[in-house]
């Protein structure tokens, strides 16, 4: 159809304007994109005008960005991740830890460690119970008139010496669970009782029989 329906232009004008050749000293036509780039002799561009030059110029090379240069292997950053440099920092706690809690050589034995002659600890003595007389023993002769008895009871407590005709005795018992009470004594046997405090269960007798030196 030699004009157009719609709007009339003239079809058949823009057909024959496109059958013309072109002129010649045109312009290069436009390379099609991805095309390789031609490479233009010397003796050709030396009197081409600069315009003409970028024109044969790729369109692919002119367009193209400068590249950075690549790092080198060596030039790289090392990181380490933070759960390793943790473990690191617990360890060397741990570490520490261990060698201030462990015993020193030559360090102060802590008291009841001591260990027995056969190289084994010494099993911590059981506690006084009650009242008991070591010295003198029942029935035992003397040749003087006073005499120190000595016995053991639990530590703190008073030891009370029975006197019938008189005041009580009275003595502490020291930490280690000893006691002491020096007495006087009649001509003859001696009848001692002891006991804890006021109480008589606990009361404990020992027979002493003296006898004075006779000078010639």
């Amino acid at each position: 159809m030699p004009f157009c329906p719609r709007c009339g232009l003239n079809v058949a004008a823009l057909d024959d304007e496109a059958k013309r050749p072109e002129p010649a000293g045109s312009e290069v036509a436009e390379e099609p994109v991805g095309a390789a780039p031609v490479a233009a002799d010397a003796s050709e561009t030396a009197d081409m005008p600069p315009e003409r030059i970028m024109s044969v110029a790729s369109p692919a090379a002119l367009n193209a960005a400068p590249t950075e240069p690549s790092s080198s292997p060596g030039g790289r950053a090392f990181s380490i991740p933070p759960i390793v440099i943790a473990s690191v920092f617990v360890l060397v706690g741990l570490i520490a830890f261990g060698l201030l809690t462990r015993p020193q050589p030559g360090g102060t034995p802590q008291p009841g460690d001591q260990p027995a002659p056969g190289g084994t600890l010494a099993a911590p003595a059981p506690p006084i119970v009650g009242l008991t007389i070591l010295s003198p023993s029942d029935g035992q002769a003397v040749a003087a008139a006073e005499l120190t008895v000595i016995g053991t009871a639990p530590p703190g407590v008073s030891i009370t010496q029975d006197i019938s005709f008189g005041l009580d005795q009275h003595a502490s018992v020291d930490g280690t669970g000893h006691w002491a009470i020096k007495v006087g004594l009649n001509e003859g046997d001696n009848k001692l009782t002891f006991r804890i405090g006021d109480d008589r269960s606990t009361e404990r007798t020992v027979r002493v029989t003296y006898t004075p030196q006779r000078t010639p």
